[in-house]
């Protein structure tokens, strides 16, 4: 008997928890996501919110990161709900910081980030290797 009513109180405490995580602020939906080169020597990152090169506290930017010694470029290419398209070169090598990026103003609630990354060889090679890229909707804009 005291095992059934220790279960049961089990129950309505993860029960009741769980009702009560959404609706707190330190459980708000994070929109952040990452795509890589398939090498893992290439990234952009989207941060949902966070902060900025300048230390300022910023929401809904890009960072392109370069991780690899391989003597290529990092190139990032993002487009908003499957219609503008924006393009970023980090040319700063595997000793230099990651580049911020942000195109877009604010993204909204329901809107497509699709972000695409690949290796170049210089600001002006179109062609790019070892491409990755992830797609996300957005959850709370």
């Amino acid at each position: 008997m005291r095992r059934r009513i220790a279960a049961t109180l089990a129950t309505l405490t993860l029960g009741t928890a769980a009702a009560l995580l959404p609706s707190s602020p330190a459980f708000a939906a994070n929109d952040s996501f990452w795509a890589y080169t398939t090498d893992h020597c290439g990234a952009i990152e989207f941060v949902d919110s966070g902060t900025y090169s300048d230390g300022s506290t910023n929401d809904d930017f890009f960072k392109i990161h370069d991780y690899c010694t391989d003597g290529h470029g990092v190139r990032a290419t993002v487009v908003f709900d499957y219609e503008s398209t924006y393009t970023k070169y980090n040319g700063l090598g595997y000793a230099g910081p990651p580049v911020y990026w942000d195109p877009w103003t604010n993204v909204l609630t329901g809107e497509n980030i699709s972000m695409e990354v690949c290796l170049v060889d210089g600001a002006s090679d179109t062609t790019g290797a070892k491409c990755g890229w992830a797609d996300h909707t957005s959850i709370d804009g």
